[in-house]
């Protein structure tokens, strides 16, 4: 594949390593470098969800949501592949990620599939959104504004944007910003008192379940 950027990056295999806590990690060789996924399969292939951090990497998302969604979404009927990206805060390498983790789980079985990311994996998703033909919604946590200019050709895929009204590392105004500029249909929840982490809400399952209703409903 080839983005805008130059960027170009060629799947050459997939190993499949060994399973940990009902996860299976998997190795996609690219000539650019492996990238690592967790996946918490479903029993029946078609419907999937990417997750991705923010800018630091890792597998796992604000208040270990993706961690959740992929110890109870299985038996809901939903994949959820977790991605760690191969160099952190490089936002084309980042994509070429999610991208190549796209065309795995499309050549899996998994004909639709959701995109969530956190904070510049906000950014990410959306952009992968906009490329990727089997993605069929975005949710995008606590989102940076930089990257994201796109939106607007997310439409008509359904747009969640959560973020947290006292995040002092990026304002809520940026995922204002990006509902104002993104086509229908589209939804913003603003949570009061909570920060970028996500982690504060009166009710600790109240992202979740925003998260986790979304997901049944979209993909």
């Amino acid at each position: 594949m080839t983005l805008d950027e130059g960027l170009t990056l060629r799947i050459t295999g997939v190993e499949p390593g060994d399973e940990i806590a009902g996860a299976r990690k998997v190795t996609i060789a690219t000539t650019r470098g492996a990238i690592a996924l967790m996946i918490h399969s479903a029993p029946e292939k078609g419907h999937a969800v990417l997750c991705v951090s923010g800018a630091i990497g890792g597998f796992d998302g604000p208040a270990m949501l993706y961690s959740r969604l992929g110890l109870e979404m299985p038996r809901r009927g939903l994949t959820i592949a977790r991605l760690d990206y191969r160099a952190p805060n490089e936002f084309g390498e980042c994509l070429v990620d999610a991208m190549a983790a796209l065309t795995l789980l499309g050549g899996i079985g998994h004909e639709r599939v959701a995109l969530i990311g956190h904070s510049f994996g906000g950014a990410v998703a959306i952009n992968a959104g906009t490329l990727s033909p089997i993605v069929t919604t975005v949710i995008a946590l606590s989102s940076q504004l930089a990257g994201a200019h796109v939106v607007g050709e997310l439409a008509p895929k359904p747009l969640l944007l959560i973020h947290g009204g006292a995040d002092t590392i990026l304002s809520h105004q940026s995922s204002q910003a990006l509902y104002d500029r993104a086509g229908e249909p589209k939804t913003l929840k603003i949570l009061p008192g909570v920060g970028h982490g996500l982690a504060e809400p009166d009710n600790p399952s109240e992202v979740f379940e925003l998260v986790s209703d979304w997901l049944l409903q979209k993909t």
